[in-house]
C-alpha cells in the first residue's frame, strides 16, 4: 500500500538540543541542574514524566527542584530563562527540513515529538512546527512514543491506516513501537542514510 502520511520525530532529527549548554547556563544562574534524569531523585523524574505527558508542568517540576534545594525565587522568571535558553542551545537540521519542504508536495507531513509544554511552545515560536501539516506532542496525546496507544490516537486524528504511515524517529525503542502495529519506520543515523532508506520505500 503506497505512503500517505510521514511522521517525523523532532529532537535528534529535525533539531539537535544542547542539553549540557543549557544546563551550563541554568546552573550559573540559578544554580540549579536541568539534566533531570541524572542529576535528581525519582520524585523529580516522576514529576518530569508527568510533564511529558500533560499530567504536570515543567513549572512544577522546578517548584519542587526548588523546594528540596531550598532555593526561593520567582517560578516563573525562571521558566522563561528555561525556555529562552531552550531555544538558544537548538540546532535546525536544515538540509533535513528542505527536505520535509519538499515531500509536503507529495505526502502529509506531520510530526510526533516526546515532549513538554514549554519545549512545544518553543517549537511554535521558532517556527518549526510551520513545516508540518499536523503537530503532535506526548503532552498532548497524553502518552509517549513508547506506547501503542499514543499511535494510535495519531491514525485516528489522520485519518490513516499503520500502512500508509512512514514514522522516522532517532530512537529505536519509538521504531519498534510503532512498528509492533504495522507502521512503516526508519531508524534516522543521518541525512543521507534519511534518504537513500526513503529511496526504497514504495
Amino acid at each position: 500500500m503506497k505512503i500517505k502520511a510521514i511522521i517525523f520525530d523532532l529532537g535528534g532529527v529535525v533539531f539537535h538540543e544542547d542539553w549540557h549548554a543549557l544546563n551550563r547556563d541554568m546552573v550559573k544562574k540559578y544554580g540549579i541542574s536541568t539534566l533531570i534524569r541524572s542529576q535528581y531523585d525519582q520524585e523529580i523524574n516522576n514529576e518530569y514524566n508527568k510533564a511529558t505527558i500533560g499530567k504536570s508542568s515543567m513549572k512544577k517540576v522546578f517548584e519542587k527542584i526548588c523546594s528540596k534545594k531550598g532555593i526561593k525565587i520567582n517560578i516563573n522568571e525562571l521558566c522563561r530563562y528555561y525556555a529562552e535558553h531552550y531555544k538558544k542551545h537548538k540546532k535546525l537540521n536544515k538540509n533535513l527540513i528542505k527536505l520535509i519542504k519538499k515531500l509536503r508536495r507529495n505526502y502529509k507531513i506531520v510530526c510526533f515529538t516526546g515532549t513538554n509544554a514549554i519545549h512545544f511552545k518553543s517549537h511554535k515560536e521558532q517556527g518549526i512546527l510551520n513545516i508540518f501539516h499536523k503537530s503532535f506532542a506526548s503532552h498532548l496525546v497524553k502518552g509517549i512514543k513508547e506506547e501503542k496507544r499514543s499511535f494510535i490516537i495519531i491514525l485516528k486524528k489522520l485519518r490513516m491506516k499503520p500502512e500508509e504511515t512512514l514514522f522516522i524517529d532517532d530512537y529505536k525503542p519509538n521504531i519498534m513501537t510503532a512498528k509492533s502495529i504495522g507502521i512503516r519506520t526508519i531508524l534516522f543515523r543521518n541525512n543521507k542514510q534519511l534518504i537513500n532508506d526513503l529511496k526504497k520505500q514504495k
